[in-house]
Formats: C-alpha cells, structure tokens, sequence
C-alpha cells in the first residue's frame, strides 16, 4: 500500500493542479512534503518498535497512512492535501522499517533472505501497478486514488491484529527529542533546498538566496547533529551501527540506488527522441525494468539464503552498469533497450531490496533491526533526493538526448562504484557468524 501510493502521485498531480489552480512548483510540495515526512518517520517509528513492540508501531503507522489517506481524499483546499501528506509519508516510513524488522525477529536464519525477497517484489509490482491504478481511478476524480487506502488501511489493521506476533519490550525509551528536531531540520533544509534548484538554470539557481543558505545550513548542521546523536543516551538514529563496516558499506549502496533510480526514472523521455514513441508507449519501455525488478526480488531472495549477500550484490550492481550503459550507448535499439532493462531491473533490487536489508538485519541486535532498516530508508530517500537535483541540472545543462545519456552514464559509474564497494563485505560464512552471534 505504501509502495503503490508513491507511484500513483505521478499520474495525479495534473489533476490536482487544476482542481486547486496549482503551478508545477506549488504542487512539487505534494511530493516533497511526503519525503520529509517519510525521512522524519522511519528512524522514529523504527526506534519506538525496537522499545515498544513491532505490533502496536505497525498498527499505529498503518493508521497514520489511512488518516492521511482521507484527509487528501476528502480535503476542500490544498493544505489539507499538504496536512494529509505529511501524516501518509510519516506512518508511511514506519511500515517499512518495522515490516523488515519483523523478518528478522520471526523468521529462522535459513529463511530470512526468501522472506525479504516476497517483501522486495512489492516494490517492483508496485512500481508498475501505481501508474497503472492511478490512470485507472484518474477517469472517476483523483480523489479516488486515496480512498482506496482507506478500506485498505482497515484490512491491513484487523488482519496484524489478529495476526502479527506481540513482543512487549520491557524496556523504556527516554526519547531524544533534541535528536528529532534536529533531524526534522535536517530533512526540510535538504527538501526545501533541492527543491528550489531549477533545472534549466542549475548552476545560477544552486547559487541563489533560495537554494545555497539552505543547503549550507544542512551540510552545517550535519556535524552537530552526529555529536548530539552520539552523546544521546537513545539516540533516533543510530549513530553507532555506522562504527560497523558491513553497515557504512550498506548506507554507501543504498544512497548509490537513490542517484540511479532518479536517473532511471528519465528513461521514457530519453525513448521518447531516441525511438520517437509518445509519452504512453514511453512509459511502458520502464516495463523491462520494473518486470524484472518484481520477477528477480523473491529469486533473489531464495538464493540469498545459500550464498549470502556480497556474491548477489557483486553480480548485481556490475549488471546494473553494464545495463545502464548499453541504454545510454544504444537507446535507439530496442532489442538491446529490453535486454539492457532487464539487467538494469535485476541490479537495482540487489542494490536496494533483500542483500542489502539481509546486511542490516545480520549486524543488528535484536534490539535495534527497526534502527538498522531505518538508516537504509533515510539515506534512500536522501539519495533519490540529491540524485533529483543533480541528475535534472545534467539534463537542462545538455541539449536533446545527450543529457539523458550523460545522465545514465553518471548513473553507471555511481554503479560500478557500488560494485567496488562490494568487495569489502562478509562472505556466507562469517556473516553466518555474525546472524548467530547476535540472535
């Protein structure tokens, strides 16, 4: 559900626009406003799940999404489009965290890596049914494409309920509330910043009063933020997992997957002059990509169990540049164009789905796998927020298709780099090791 909603949003914007006479930047806040929120909300949520229990934090996160959900569904003015986001993207950023945390804490070592796989096929299934159920509700009023969530919600509740195991953790957090302003600060700084860049005019817009002040006060701040964090007594991130090599290496791949996926995302303009095909059979060159995304995820995910993340994480991110520069090299060749997508679809859910969650869940302490998953979804979203900027400024700073190319090329590189990277993580055997000494 979480997943889908950030697919439709794409199709629904235009209508929104015109129900409340929006320019293109006023309804950027629609989106960028959820990814504030969903930065904010997943090392919170995850931090209160690891104290008070998975259950109760998913119940309460899935309920923040359908509030949200109804607040866009039935609001009369755009700050309620606005309000009803930011309660979608904070419930939002829990349901993913504490949903790979309960992997780890109910699922035996030989079955943790197919279990991540299932849940890292929803997020290419999603990305390919968002477009598509938003085109089909759009007909009836965008509205429709949040009420859905509502019955949705209500399911999902009654179901985890009845369902979803109640580990009570006796142990009480003492909330870092200096740690949860600051990092609020953080994530508006970074948004407001990245999103006020104009593309067609990179350079002079990043060095304007709208864009540098706020950048620098973020790339300020982040200092003083991880001293705070490391003096906490329950720090909201995590600070210390990232003294563990296995985890930095994880946060580098997952914040490389953030600067590929925006690149990604531009492929249907680049088919659109290389091949000449509208915008509709545009979009549909993606399915090559998003396919083996969701047909790779629970593959994966069973192989992982028997040969560990480092050899699935190697042969993933180099296809993913070997596929991301045959499209760059040849996107007027549509054979090579699937060939390439399918291998670009396997190597980016080795970079973000189960390997690199399977990591975190492996150098975690039961107490802290909420806190682990978080880090990966932050630097996720900060990746594909930074990825946004830079890979936009590269397109308008190029005339036709050579941004596009320049683009996945930048992105192939960001991959190979990911794929050195993964030289320097645990083999089967020693992340076994590591799995059981932290059980």
């Amino acid at each position: 559900m979480g997943s889908l909603d950030t697919g439709i949003i794409g199709p629904v914007l235009p209508s929104i626009e015109q129900s409340f006479h929006l320019t293109s930047r006023e309804s950027s806040w629609i989106f960028t406003l959820f990814v504030i929120a969903f930065m904010i909300g997943s090392p919170v949520m995850a931090k209160f799940s690891d104290f008070y229990g998975r259950k109760k934090i998913f119940i309460l996160d899935v309920v923040l999404f359908g509030i949200g959900s109804c607040l866009i569904a039935f609001s009369p003015n755009i700050e309620t489009i606005f309000l009803g986001r930011i309660i979608q993207g904070f419930g939002c950023g829990g349901i993913f965290p504490v949903g790979g945390a309960f992997i780890g804490d109910e699922f035996p070592l030989e079955e943790r890596g197919k279990a991540l796989g299932i849940l890292g096929s929803v997020f290419g299934i999603s990305a390919i049914g968002g477009p598509l159920v938003g085109a089909a509700l759009i007909p009836f009023g965008w509205n429709w494409c949040f009420t859905i969530n509502i019955p949705i919600s209500i399911f999902i509740i009654v179901f985890a309920w009845h369902i979803l195991p109640d580990l009570e953790n006796k142990r009480k957090l003492k909330i870092d509330y200096i740690g949860i302003i600051l990092l609020s600060l953080l994530a508006v700084l970074l948004s407001y910043g990245l999103n006020q860049i104009d593309s067609s005019n990179f350079i002079n817009s990043s060095i304007s009063v709208n864009v540098a002040p706020f950048l620098i006060m973020f790339i300020v701040l982040i200092p003083i933020f991880l001293k705070i964090e490391k003096r906490a007594e329950e720090s909201i991130v995590a600070i210390h997992m990232l003294k563990n090599k296995e985890i930095r290496i994880a946060c580098i791949e997952t914040l490389s997957y953030g600067i590929i996926y925006s690149s990604v995302i531009f492929i249907p303009s680049l088919v659109i002059l290389s091949m000449g095909l509208n915008d509709q059979y545009a979009s549909l060159m993606l399915i090559p990509i998003l396919g083996a995304n969701a047909v790779a995820a629970p593959i994966l995910g069973k192989i992982l169990d028997s040969v560990g993340s480092r050899k699935i994480m190697m042969i993933g991110t180099l296809i993913l540049t070997i596929g991301l520069l045959t499209i760059s090299i040849y996107p007027d060749n549509l054979i090579l164009f699937i060939i390439a997508g399918c291998l670009a679809g396997v190597g980016m859910v080795t970079i973000i789905g189960a390997p690199l969650r399977y990591i975190v869940l492996s150098e975690a302490k039961p107490t802290e796998r909420g806190a682990g998953q978080a880090i990966v979804n932050m630097l996720s979203s900060a990746g594909q927020l930074i990825g946004g900027a830079l890979i936009g400024g590269i397109i308008a700073s190029f005339s036709g298709i050579i941004g596009y190319k320049v683009s996945l090329i930048l992105a192939a590189v960001v991959a190979f780099i990911a794929f050195l990277f993964t030289f320097q993580l645990k083999n089967r055997d020693k992340q076994i090791e590591t799995m059981k000494s932290n059980q």
